[in-house]
């Protein structure tokens, strides 16, 4: 009589217990995006001490603030999919170098356009390795707490973009603006020797390979050491295949409306970001409050935002459509409530925290569901364009409001303004409709 073949279901696996591996890969996610807000946000906190020291035009100052913006966007666009074909752990590694490598020679720029083009490929590097760890960390979480797994990775990204406020404020005024660039890019290439020793592939990505089997029981084995792999054992994880390995798979076996809605989602939610944190500083000082006082209330914006990190445990109790629609509802009551505050300090700052608890926890709870919405063969290239059409949004926001700005538009209605993309944000999270369970996971295993 011929014994049945021994099954081993990766998903099942991963879904017994939170191991020692799967927190690994969730601690060195959040550290590679610490180190990208740190150096995707040091453009907007050097550009004052740029601006005097170059004496920049106000065309010169524009172009190195997109320029990053426009790798960014072209990191999640063409980047990131590259992650689909070639697996996400040396995508990771290669782009942690090359925004830690690109931050290290914009310190010694000789002119302002080798500066814009170094922090295009910054951003490049940027844009390709924030995709790839939501996807990382997505393919090694629990289905049952994936959305939270991958909100907490996001808090270092948040934690980032805080602290190199401070150590721009540290430093800039004793050692220039070239100072933050330098540890921005020392603490990344730092990072690289500790990815290569510590971080892992995706599990899930190797199975669907079916040429990696070793690597693959080497790596349950540390996830749960009971399970036993001999060379008899099926590898499989519960998943059907995507058909094709690129953007258009994106619109195959009914991910179309889904894909749709988290680009609507993506767009509106980074212009409104990027504006709100391009233009919130030139709000205030524009009341007549002291600069100081408005760095300080525009950093309670991100603060706000790790405390919106509850909305990806929201996504994963309540569904992406309650969570993505009330925080951007949240966000949009918000951003009008800073137009409305005018001078008062007290509403100022109660009013940026919330903007940031609603927008940013929108984009924590969107990410959670880019992540979830697709197999494993097309996850980096899902999450990287719905990246790449945010970064779009986060171009055109605070352009947009310049534009306005220079017809004579206030601050204070631009902050009207903005509560338009907050809204449609909410209504596209409406339209998602319950979610019943994530397009990556089917009833059968894969073939």
């Amino acid at each position: 009589m011929t014994m049945p073949t021994p099954i081993a279901d990766v998903a099942e696996i991963l879904e017994r217990r939170l191991s020692g591996l799967q927190k690994r890969v969730v601690a060195l996610c959040g550290a590679i995006l610490f180190v990208e807000g740190v150096n995707a946000q040091a453009a907007g906190y050097i550009a004052p001490a740029l601006l005097r020291g170059w004496g920049l035009s106000s065309g010169e100052l524009t172009s190195f603030l997109v320029s990053g913006l426009v790798g960014l966007m072209f990191g999640g666009l063409m980047v990131a999919p590259l992650a689909d074909k070639v697996g996400r752990r040396p995508i990771l590694i290669a782009c942690v170098a090359l925004f830690g490598l690109g931050s290290l020679l914009s310190a010694v720029s000789p002119s302002i356009a080798v500066l814009d083009a170094l922090r295009f490929l910054t951003g490049l590097g940027v844009g390709g390795a924030m995709a790839n760890a939501i996807s990382l960390t997505a393919e090694y979480s629990p289905q049952r707490m994936r959305s939270t797994m991958v909100a907490i990775t996001l808090i270092g990204f948040i934690v980032g973009s805080v602290v190199v406020g401070l150590v721009a404020a540290a430093l800039i005024p004793a050692y220039g603006w070239q100072s933050v660039l330098v540890v921005g890019g020392l603490i990344s290439l730092l990072l690289v020797p500790l990815l290569l020793v510590a971080l892992p592939e995706s599990i899930r990505f190797l199975v669907l390979r079916e040429n990696s089997r070793a690597a693959v029981a080497q790596l349950i084995g540390r996830i749960d050491p009971s399970v036993a792999i001999d060379a008899n054992t099926r590898l499989v994880v519960e998943e059907r295949s995507a058909s094709g390995i690129s953007v258009l798979a994106l619109f195959h076996d009914g991910r179309a409306r889904t894909t749709i809605l988290i680009w609507i989602i993506y767009f509106m939610s980074l212009l409104n970001l990027y504006l709100v944190a391009s233009w919130l500083t030139v709000h205030i000082t524009a009341l007549g409050i002291e600069v100081g006082t408005a760095i300080l209330i525009g950093t309670m914006f991100q603060a706000g935002g790790a405390f919106g990190s509850v909305f990806g445990w929201i996504v994963d109790r309540l569904g992406p459509s309650v969570a993505i629609s009330s925080a951007y509802f949240i966000g949009a009551v918000a951003i009008a409530c800073i137009g409305l505050a005018e001078a008062n300090l007290l509403l100022l700052g109660l009013a940026t925290l919330a903007a940031g608890f609603g927008i940013i926890g929108g984009q924590s709870a969107a990410n959670a569901l880019a992540a979830i919405s697709y197999p494993t063969q097309i996850r980096s290239t899902g999450v990287g364009w719905a990246t790449g059409i945010g970064r779009v949004g986060s171009i055109v926001g605070p352009g947009l409001a310049g534009i306005f700005i220079g017809m004579g538009v206030s601050t204070q209605h631009i902050f009207y303004m903005a509560v338009v993309p907050a809204l449609i944000a909410s209504l596209a999270g409406v339209t998602l409709g319950v979610f019943r369970r994530p397009l990556a996971a089917k009833e059968n295993a894969a073939e």
